[in-house]
Parts: structure tokens; sequence; C-alpha cells
């Protein structure tokens, strides 16, 4: 028995073609061939398919997301970052007598860099993996808050979590899940970047 090709297939599950080889292929259908029943019902879940492929889109924060890693990936030279120095560890002072047992419910960092101060606030919430961090970013060249920048989140392997903007305070927040050797960049215009490595919190 003679069956049709691809070509005719496609023509007839999207209803184009010659109307000749449509009638053709119906009526073939029509005397119960079970191999071109099985074909048309391939045919059928691949246009399902396409029309669906068609109607999805893609997250615009995790487009967003992508475009900054490949961005950051291709334009950053490593020798235009600068490292912050951690200046203050709330953790390095010494706890005040009768808590001395007790385990400080945030970490308190503060970070210097290219002369941006920025203050930061971490605290693990109980019993969990999240954490949730608040900050500043101070500009010490023009002594007011170092707003609409671009703070970002990285893992160990250099890519992207998450992004923020400081308001016009230069202050931000944000939550992530707690992993080893995460990384904070601070990006204001006019300055090179700085990057901060993030303790491990446990």
């Amino acid at each position: 028995m003679e069956h049709f090709s691809d070509q005719v297939w496609a023509d007839f599950i999207r209803e184009i073609g010659n109307a000749e080889s449509g009638e053709g292929l119906k009526a073939h259908l029509a005397n119960g061939c079970p191999e071109c029943t099985e074909e048309l019902d391939l045919w059928s879940r691949l246009r399902r398919f396409a029309e669906n492929e068609m109607n999805y889109a893609v997250p615009q924060d995790v487009v967003r997301m992508l475009k900054l890693e490949f961005a950051n990936w291709y334009s950053r030279n490593p020798q235009e970052w600068r490292v912050a120095e951690l200046v203050f560890d709330n953790l390095a002072q010494p706890m005040l007598a009768g808590v001395r047992s007790g385990i400080a419910a945030a970490r308190q960092l503060v970070y210097e860099a290219d002369g941006l101060t920025v203050d930061l606030r971490l605290q693990k919430e109980l019993r969990s993996q999240k954490i949730c961090a608040v900050g500043q970013v101070l500009d010490k060249r023009v002594q007011v808050s170092a707003a609409k920048g671009s703070v970002i989140l990285w893992t160990d392997r250099g890519l992207p979590v998450l992004q923020t903007t400081p308001n016009e305070h230069g202050e931000f927040e944000f939550e992530f899940e707690n992993q080893d050797q995460m990384r904070l960049s601070i990006e204001m215009h006019g300055r090179s970047p700085v990057r901060i490595s993030l303790p491990e919190l446990k």
C-alpha cells in the first residue's frame, strides 16, 4: 500500500497545499490504515507542540540575568575589578561580659574599595538556608549615597544569582539561598566595579 511523504503530511496537518492530495489522504485515513492513523497522531502532536512553542515567552528576569552574565563575561577585564577590603567584622570584636557564650544574630561587615564604603548585614533565617542581606553603599568621593548603581550576587563559578538597585540613599536588600564562596559586585557609573567575597554563614 502506498503511503504519503512528509511534505504531504506537513501540508495536510497545516491545512495548506494541494487540495487533491489532502482529499486523497482523508480518503486513505477513512479506510482505517493503522500506519497512517499513527502517523496522523504524530503530526497532530507535532503541530500542537509547535503552536505551544510560539506562545511561550521566557520570563524577563531570566532574560535580564542571562544578558547580564554574557555582558560581564565578555566585557570585563579582570584587571578592571577592585577587590574590597574588609575593615570591620562584628565577629572579630570581643563580646560583652555575660553574653560571650551567645551566638551573634547577624553578621555585620564593612568593606572599602575605590572610595566606596559598603555596609552589609547578613542574617541567616532560623532552621533555613536562606540568607537576608541588607546593605548600604556610600561614595566618599562625593560624600553622598551611591544610588542608581547595581548590586549583583554571584556564585563561586561566576554565575549571577540576582541583581538589585540601591535606592536614593544607597540602601539595598535581598534574600538568597546560602552557598559557599558567593560574591557581591557593586557597579556604579564612572567607577571600576567592586567585588566582595561573602563570608560563610553556618
